[in-house]
């Protein structure tokens, strides 16, 4: 009974050290940054040093859960009915568990009349079928959910388009700061949605950065209007050139980007 009631799935989990992981990523993204001529080798020595990092996470988060697992598993007090001792370890019970099932295997074979071998070959056969069955039954789940994604996407960008038709949508798809804004959002809610929350966002950025400039243009001056230049700040240049890029019919010169 105990073999069907505990999982060994705690045993198996997965985890990384985060900061051996963390030091590894920022060693690459400063390869990446840096220009050098040798940046491809670097990053391969980078990816390298992290896949090691990422591998002694693993490989302690493993030890770690099986020593949880360990501990939790003796304080049930389970018993190994043959020895007597208490079952405190995967091994102790995997030894338990492979002694129960013998024990049933012999038991069926002697109320069936059949060999133990025979009625061995007839449970794993029962268990593969099972298996498969159940693997069956996920892959089902999951093409369906896939399905049912896809449709979703697909009636979401009609959805889009014929709300905003001047957008291209693979470019607004590509756009950082669009992206960045909806953060696990997007695709999740409708992006004809998140581009009107997005637009009033950058518009109201926009307008803050204008009064800035102009405040700041008013003090320096101390009349209160402006010298007329229409020179962007960096970031303001950042912006007005994704914001090109992104939109094409509907490029704006600087002092267009300014009046806004």
């Amino acid at each position: 009974m105990y073999e069907d009631e505990i999982s060994y799935g705690e045993a198996e989990e997965e985890v990384v050290n985060p900061q051996d992981a963390e030091d590894a990523a920022q060693d690459a993204e400063g390869a990446e940054s840096s220009g050098s001529p040798d940046r491809d080798r670097q990053s391969q020595e980078d990816n390298r040093k992290y896949q090691a990092a990422r591998k002694a996470g693993e490989k302690a988060g493993y030890q770690r859960a099986v020593d949880d697992y360990n501990r939790r598993l003796a304080k049930t007090g389970m018993r190994d009915p043959s020895t007597g001792e208490t079952i405190g370890n995967i091994e102790g019970l995997e030894k338990y568990s492979a002694a129960i099932r013998k024990q049933r295997i012999e038991a069926t074979a002697q109320e069936t009349g059949k060999s133990v071998a025979e009625v061995t070959e007839e449970e794993e056969i029962r268990d593969e079928l099972a298996q498969k069955k159940a693997e069956a039954k996920a892959a089902q789940k999951k093409a369906a959910e896939t399905k049912q994604l896809e449709e979703w996407i697909a009636n979401d960008v009609a959805e889009f388009t014929e709300e905003y038709p001047d957008v291209d949508v693979s470019k607004l798809t590509e756009n950082n700061s669009f992206l960045k804004f909806c953060g696990s959002r997007f695709g999740k809610e409708p992006m004809a949605g998140l581009y009107a929350d997005w637009l009033d966002l950058v518009g109201s950025a926009e307008r803050a950065a204008v009064a800035r400039k102009e405040s700041k243009a008013s003090r320096s001056t101390g009349t209160g209007g402006g010298s007329g230049s229409e020179t962007l700040t960096a970031a303001q240049q950042r912006e007005l050139d994704e914001w090109n890029r992104s939109y094409p019919n509907m490029k704006m010169t600087a002092k267009e980007f300014l009046s806004r």
